[in-house]
């Protein structure tokens, strides 16, 4: 008998043994991925990297990371319905433990659903964030050190629509279109606060430089004014959800000439030197003017509205 009992509990054991081994080694997966995975109508992978490079003083440690992942998206690529599509992202991030900031860039290739095999279109950046929106996507290159984040807007072409700092605004004329508005700090000589941006498209934007006689205050480093759009009518609202303006007043403009009653304001309230200065949109253009290019000198005097 207890020859028996001494062959049974070792028998156990073993299994006890091989069961512990089995689940710290290769934990299970669900059966759900196996059998997609056996049936699978397209399959890709792509290895993803870690290196260590270096250590020093000044930047600690020095890595690099080359990272592939793979999404589902929904979008309307040039001349094509909203539709789904995969998308696939390969990130490369450079480092250090000691340093603020970093420098990645960011591939995504997009392929039809019915044909992945095939890339319909590939952007490649230099940013920290790229977003795949319905009719357009952003990049974002965040700021080191205070300085204040890069927000870059293209169509599905690779063109760029507009460019900011830390936001960009977009108004829409509801089934109609929508165009966009952006504020970037600084410029080409110590008279130019910043330039304020008006885009509807790649091919039809406007730029207008802010300049005073005297620098702003040092209090406010850098520049960036409260950007907002104002119109005539109370049925144009800022949608807070969506984070766009919504103007419904315009609903039956077909074109961007056909705007009017609408004002960009940029209030610097960080200097009551600088004020607020009021761009009134004239048959969709600032100031009415047709020039792409314009220059608005602030005459150094606050208006209070």
């Amino acid at each position: 008998m207890k020859y028996w009992l001494h062959i049974a509990f070792i028998s156990a054991s073993l299994v006890s043994c091989s069961d512990k081994s089995s689940k710290s080694t290769s934990p299970e997966t669900p059966r759900s991925i196996r059998g997609a995975t056996g049936s699978a109508l397209y399959e890709n992978s792509e290895a993803s990297s870690f290196l260590l490079l270096k250590k020093d003083s000044t930047q600690g440690w020095q890595y690099r990371t080359d990272e592939t992942t793979y999404k589902i998206v929904y979008v309307a690529l040039q001349g094509k319905d909203t539709q789904h599509y995969m998308a696939k992202y390969r990130t490369i991030t450079d480092g250090a433990t000691s340093l603020e900031g970093q420098t990645r860039s960011i591939q995504v290739s997009l392929s039809s659903l019915e044909n992945p095999a095939k890339t319909l279109l590939t952007a490649k950046h230099d940013c920290d964030e790229l977003t795949l929106n319905a009719r357009n996507f952003q990049t974002v290159k965040h700021g080191c050190c205070g300085s204040l984040d890069q927000v870059k807007l293209y169509d599905y072409q690779n063109r760029l629509i507009i460019e900011g700092d830390s936001k960009i605004i977009p108004a829409e004329v509801p089934n109609q279109f929508t165009f966009y508005l952006s504020f970037q700090a600084g410029g080409p000589d110590t008279t130019t606060i910043g330039t304020v941006h008006l885009s509807y498209s790649p091919n039809e934007a406007y730029h207008i430089q802010v300049k005073a006689r005297k620098p702003a205050s040092e209090n406010c480093a850098p520049v960036v004014p409260a950007l907002t759009l104002r119109s005539a009518s109370k049925k144009d609202l800022y949608n807070e959800g969506l984070n766009q303006y919504d103007l419904w007043s315009l609903e039956h403009s077909t074109s961007p000439s056909q705007l009017n009653n609408l004002t960009i304001r940029a209030n610097f309230d960080c200097d009551p030197a600088l004020g607020i200065i009021d761009i009134p949109i004239i048959k969709g253009r600032p100031f009415g003017k047709a020039e792409p290019n314009q220059v608005y000198w602030i005459q150094g005097k606050s208006i209070n509205k």
